[in-house]
């Protein structure tokens, strides 16, 4: 099994837990343990002293992929007067990314709840509730995004967030055939497919119509807990197979990145960004040493 995938640190897991680490040291961390690049959180595009702390922090990492995850509104009826801002605003900071001078992606969803609301299981809001004018404006967010990401030379995918109007790989799936995108890929989130009930187990998922395109891989952890939906672990221990998920893309010839989170781990960041790329590359070597040791050789 050859595997090549573009290992990336994604930024939660430095902020939070009454801690803010300064760019140089995400990035410094992210290249000492080996990552090939960094994903971002949401960076306003007129947010210059941080757009430049990042950039410099960014050029002497050494890192060769920048990333940034941007939550887009504007689908919901109480948002639609904000679309074209919502528009606008993906449209700049596309060019900030661009203007990285690196290989840069977009990872960004649509936040848009119709249902306003959402449940353990989260069927009672996102797509579930979505109407044909939801849909419309969230094909509309992403054609004019797609089309300026074509523009700029920059990478693009859809992330699949439970709660959200793209909480699905089906919604995804949809979203991306409404708008005809070109550049924009699904992606696939580990942690919101699995605790969105009303997603299938990773086979089904990988079968449907659009997947054979996956563009992008995000890796979180957790357990459910009592009167709250869930709580995020390390990749290593959760209710999560984080190694059979792999072991399916890897059969299927996934290529693209795969992306640590580390949302609301807390501790020692560097030890849970280690741990995470470590517990990958052990799931790599087990796999190559015993290709039987993957249930979907």
């Amino acid at each position: 099994m050859n595997i090549s995938n573009p290992l990336i640190l994604f930024n939660n897991h430095f902020t939070g837990h009454r801690r803010n680490y300064p760019y140089r040291t995400r990035l410094a961390i992210a290249a000492d343990l080996g990552y090939e690049g960094y994903e971002f959180h949401p960076t306003e595009p007129g947010d210059d002293k941080n757009w430049d702390e990042l950039g410099v922090a960014y050029g002497a990492s050494g890192l060769k992929q920048a990333g940034m995850y941007v939550v887009a509104k504007g689908a919901n009826d109480d948002e639609v007067a904000r679309i074209e801002d919502e528009i606008n605003r993906l449209r700049l900071i596309i060019d900030r990314l661009a203007a990285l001078k690196t290989r840069a992606y977009l990872n960004f969803t649509i936040s848009s709840n119709p249902a306003g609301r959402a449940t353990p299981d989260y069927r009672d809001s996102g797509s579930s509730r979505a109407e044909q004018r939801h849909w419309e404006r969230t094909a509309r967010i992403l054609k004019e995004v797609d089309a300026h990401l074509e523009l700029r030379g920059v990478r693009g995918n859809l992330y699949n967030h439970v709660w959200f109007i793209t909480d699905t790989p089906a919604a995804v799936l949809r979203t991306l055939r409404d708008s005809g995108a070109k550049v924009i890929k699904p992606g696939l989130a580990s942690f919101h497919a699995f605790f969105h009930a009303g997603v299938p187990d990773i086979e089904e998922v990988m079968v449907e119509p659009g997947m054979e395109n996956l563009g992008y891989f995000a890796l979180l952890n957790g357990w459910p807990k009592p009167a709250e939906p869930f709580r995020t672990r390390p990749l290593d221990d959760g209710n999560v197979d984080i190694a059979g998920m792999l072991g399916l893309l890897w059969k299927q010839g996934y290529s693209g990145p795969i992306v640590s989170q580390g949302f609301d781990l807390g501790g020692d960041p560097y030890e849970s960004a280690r741990r995470a790329i470590q517990y990958v590359r052990d799931i790599q070597a087990r796999f190559q040493r015993n290709p039987a040791l993957n249930p979907f050789a």
